[in-house]
């Protein structure tokens, strides 16, 4: 027995031995596999810290973990992490590594993954990471098998955040504290899972607007895989939303083609309250102890393939009726709440899509609001018959809807606004076939919060609608000791609001006082206006044709005093213009005209031309932050100064200068300015041992500059310091680096003392080099200034030896000038062919799209009066049916009828027909406008990049 019992203790140690050591005999194979089909597939970078394995975890099995495992995108996703996982566990079937096969992956486990998927403008997403199958396998060999093969058993994900940002939808998703379970055998075709998910915190942002905020989410559902086919089955998945609990059942499947569905859903409880729990407001303010009453029904389905070119159809059904809610504590009830309300789309098509809100009925404190809408025909021709009206006293909310402690709120609404007809009208300028009317009040209304101290004031508003236009005869509004008066007018909202057209408008806006930092984050990251480390690109809309003309008595922005700041602001097709924007400030005044551009998405670029009269040049260095690098010594300057200056830039994301594309020219003037402790003229005031040289007083200032690829050119201009006169000229660059020659004619009598000595070392150097150089009265120096604004370098000499060297820097200057002129002249050439070309493909793309839409609204036409000839000939032979059973006379007398009936239908078919290909004429002929107007802006554009 002793010996048996050895036996079995040396087993197991030898065993427990195997256990602990084997894995590390397959370390090297496994991150061999990861690194070899990461290179192998992906066109991303792959990143992980390092590989633990373990026999003992998941026993017989193999266990794999990976820890800080990061998959990153290449080119503009190169910032962007697609998929970060701190830990990641992985178990692999045993006996598939020893035997050196594809190795099986029963299960998969993250902790704290983070998912994020990324749609830019251009329509690029950052998960398309796969290489292309470019490799092709010779006729008779088989192709290598992968290293790995999913034969999962259990799939887990704890504490998951997926966020999807789509700028094109425009969608943003937040999904924190994800969870989810799927249990099932997906090693076969066919499995049946268990799967189980749940989000802790879900934001939904469409369009701007939130949908949902912080809410929770979970689903639980068997499911049917068919892995051959990629069709997943669910008889009974049950979703929860907050306190909304859904029913769902149906398919989906991921065919070649696209995405293949068909799904169902409705609502398992009737009460009112759980629908109530997607209102974000509502959800978050005492919802467990809201009361609540009423009946729901909401059911909905989507249905069909779902591709390039399909959509499939969809349909969502609401009936709420007899419901109210009310807060614990509060008075007043919102009661008598009721909807009847459907989307639908059973065909796929977008321009069947049919919204009816045929009820929206709700009452506060009394004050009752009703809301109808009908849509349909939104993408061929809108048409819209809505209704909204209803007063709110703002005094009242309190009394119905907690508020804040402290909050403020009253005053009036008023609305009563109707619209009603094909938007083909107003485009059309047949304003006489659209109904649209209506009023916007809002009178004495006062709003105060703790995010809003200082509180909003609106004394009076009214918003007027017509076909045409909505018009805004009166806005005074009042932000704290801020005022604003503003009226003007606005111009196709509906067309704009379908995308069938700008929007167009203007706004005249006017003030006393309006200090912009009041309107500044108050956090220590943001405590100054000037501090743009956090502002990111200021985006211009795009489909916007907007004039404001603005005047303002005082504005106060950062560190700087506006005064009578008069001007106007255009804004057109993503680009700003100002246009004789005046303004008193830093004891002078400043004209702006330019303007600011977005057209190229992620690169902002300014074209300003810029008039600046006598305004003191130590505040304008101090309030300009561009001033340090294009005039460095302007901080050590006294006076006052004007200067006409044009300077073209591009910005980068913190809307800085990109300094190696600033180009531009400009005059600067001044009657006298005063320079001192500059470090180049301290050094020259050594060098030449002439101590006035420190401080410069200059009088009668008139210089000319060019700014060429990051560097200031100064062009020669002469000055005088007392009796000295000099001639400057160079350059200094935004890395303050500079380059300056000066040609000073000193007088005799300065050189006294150690100046002397100074002097006559030159007079010999001269010598020596051949000058025969005499002293007389005025004695030419040239200096030459090199190095940096802070560490400058002086080379100093007499006039005539150095005249070659001086004439010669002179020369590169120009010559340099002249080249950077020239490379920008061809680079602006290159953009305009480009702005050109994008331009004809954007062209190509609106009269595509248009056939496209006038196509289908003849053939809609054309179906719908094949319909009713075919109707007609159906009554046609139903009335001679009837008429030859009542005898001849009665055949007769309805063959007549029949002949009008079909007479009047084909009459009708046709009007249809025609109005469908006049109007298919018209979108065509519209098309044709603004792709002719996109080709000619870009080519307007072009011209004025190019310059002379």
């Amino acid at each position: 027995m002793k010996k048996v019992a050895k036996i079995i203790v040396v087993t197991l140690l030898a065993l427990m031995l195997a256990l602990i050591v084997l894995p590390y005999a397959f370390r090297g194979k496994i991150m061999e596999a990861i690194k070899y089909e990461a290179n192998k597939n992906l066109n991303a970078r792959l990143d992980f810290e390092g590989v633990s394995i373990s026999l003992l975890r998941s026993f017989p099995d193999l266990s794999v973990g990976v820890k800080n495992l990061s998959l990153s995108g290449v080119g503009d996703f190169e910032r962007d992490t697609l998929v970060g996982v701190p830990n990641l566990r992985v178990t692999i079937d045993l006996m598939s590594v020893l035997r050196g096969e594809q190795y099986e992956i029963k299960a998969l486990r993250l902790r704290n993954p983070a998912v994020k998927l990324k749609v830019l403008a251009d329509g690029r997403v950052n998960w398309d990471i796969m290489k292309p199958d470019t490799v092709k396998v010779p006729e008779g060999e088989v192709e290598p098998s992968a290293p790995f093969r999913a034969a999962l058993r259990i799939m887990e994900v704890s504490n998951g955040c997926l966020i999807y940002d789509d700028i094109t939808f425009p969608m943003f998703l937040d999904a924190g504290g994800l969870e989810m379970l799927v249990k099932g055998d997906l090693s076969t075709g066919y499995s049946e899972l268990a799967a189980r998910a749940s989000a802790a915190a879900i934001v939904v942002d469409y369009d701007g607007i939130r949908y949902l905020n912080k809410a929770t989410a979970s689903l639980e559902s068997k499911i049917g895989a068919d892995l051959n086919a990629w069709k997943f089955t669910f008889p009974d998945a049950k979703l929860r939303v907050n306190e909304l609990d859904l029913l769902a059942s149906g398919f989906f499947a991921m065919p070649d083609e696209g995405y293949d569905m068909d799904i169902s859903f409705e609502a398992i409880r009737n009460d009112f309250k759980s629908f109530l729990s997607l209102v974000p407001a509502i959800y978050s303010k005492d919802f467990a102890s809201l009361q609540a009453e009423g009946s729901l029904a909401l059911k909905g389905f989507v249905k069909g393939l779902y591709s390039e070119e399909t959509m499939p159809g969809f349909g969502v059904n609401i009936q709420i009726g007899e419901a109210m809610f009310r807060y614990p504590g509060l008075p007043e009830a919102v009661k008598n709440i009721s909807v009847s309300a459907d989307i639908t789309n059973t065909v796929g098509d977008a321009d069947a899509t049919i919204i009816d809100v045929r009820r929206l009925h709700l009452e506060t404190a009394g004050n009752p609001v009703d809301i109808r809408l009908y849509a349909r025909t939104p993408v061929s021709d809108p048409y819209v018959d809505a209704k909204i009206t209803g007063k709110l006293n703002l005094g009242d909310v309190g009394r119905f809807y907690p508020l804040e402690e402290g909050d403020e709120l009253a005053g009036m609404l008023d609305a009563d606004i109707m619209a009603k007809g094909n938007l083909s009208a107003i485009e059309s300028k047949r304003y006489q076939d659209f109904e649209a009317g209506g009023r916007l009040i809002m009178s004495g209304v006062r709003y105060k919060t703790a995010s809003l101290p200082q509180g909003l004031t609106v004394s009076e508003a009214r918003l007027n609608l017509t076909p045409s236009l909505a018009e805004l005869p009166v806005l005074k509004v009042e932000i704290g000791k801020n005022n604003l008066s503003a009226s003007g007018r606005l111009e196709n909202m509906l067309a704009y609001a379908f995308g069938k057209s700008d929007l167009k408008g203007s706004l005249n806006l006017s003030s006393k006082y309006f200090n912009v930092n009041d309107f500044a984050s108050d956090s220590d990251d943001a405590s100054s206006v000037s501090d743009t480390a956090s502002i990111g690109i200021i985006e211009i809309p795009g489909g916007i044709d907007f004039v404001l003309t603005a005047a303002f008595d005082q504005v106060i922005y950062d560190n700087m005093d506006l005064k009578n700041v008069k001007g106007v602001m255009k804004i057109k097709d993503k680009v700003l213009s100002l246009e004789n924007l005046n303004m008193n400030t830093l004891e002078g005044a400043l004209g702006i005209n330019g303007t600011y551009s977005t057209v190229v998405d992620g690169k902002p670029a300014v074209d300003f031309r810029l008039d600046i009269r006598d305004v003191d040049v130590r505040q304008a260095f101090q309030t300009f932050n561009t001033m340090e690098m294009l005039a460095p010594i302007a901080g050590l300057a006294s006076g006052k100064i004007s200067t006409l200056l044009s300077i073209k830039t591009d910005l980068d994301g913190n809307m800085m200068p990109v300094f190696s594309s600033v180009n531009g020219d400009g005059r600067l003037m001044s009657q006298a300015l005063t320079i001192s402790n500059v470090n180049s003229f301290n050094k020259l005031a050594e060098t030449l041992k002439i101590d006035k040289f420190r401080q410069w007083v200059i009088e009668k200032v008139n210089l000319s500059f060019e700014m060429v690829d990051g560097k200031v050119f100064v062009k020669p201009f002469t000055t005088a310091l007392g009796n000295t006169k000099a001639e400057i000229s160079g350059w200094n660059s935004f890395d303050q680096t500079l380059e300056y020659v000066m040609q000073l004619n000193i007088p005799r009598s300065e050189f006294g003392g150690a100046a002397n000595n100074i002097l006559n070392n030159l007079v010999s150097e001269a010598n020596r080099k051949g000058a025969n150089f005499s002293i007389g009265e005025m004695i030419p120096v040239a200096v030459l200034i090199g190095g940096t604004i802070s560490d400058p370098t002086i080379t100093t000499s007499l006039k005539t030896a150095a005249g070659n060297a001086v004439d010669q820097m002179k020369q590169q200057i120009t010559e340099t000038i002249q080249q950077k002129k020239e490379e920008v002249v061809a680079k602006a050439r290159e953009e305009a062919g480009k702005l050109v070309e994008e331009a004809n493909l954007q062209a190509q793309k609106i009269l595509s799209d248009a056939q496209k839409r006038a196509d289908e609204v003849v053939r809609l036409a054309d179906e719908s009066a094949a319909k009713i000839r075919s109707e007609a000939d159906k009554q046609a032979e139903q009335l001679i049916a009837e008429g030859r059973k009542k005898g001849p006379i009665a055949e007769m007398a309805a063959k007549k009828a029949a002949e009008k009936v079909k007479s009047e239908a084909a009459e009708k078919a046709d009007k249809l027909v025609m109005e469908a290909q006049k109007q298919s004429g018209n979108i065509m002929a519209k098309a044709r406008l603004e792709s002719d107007k996109v080709v000619n802006d870009a080519r307007i554009k072009a011209e004025g990049n190019q310059g002379p």
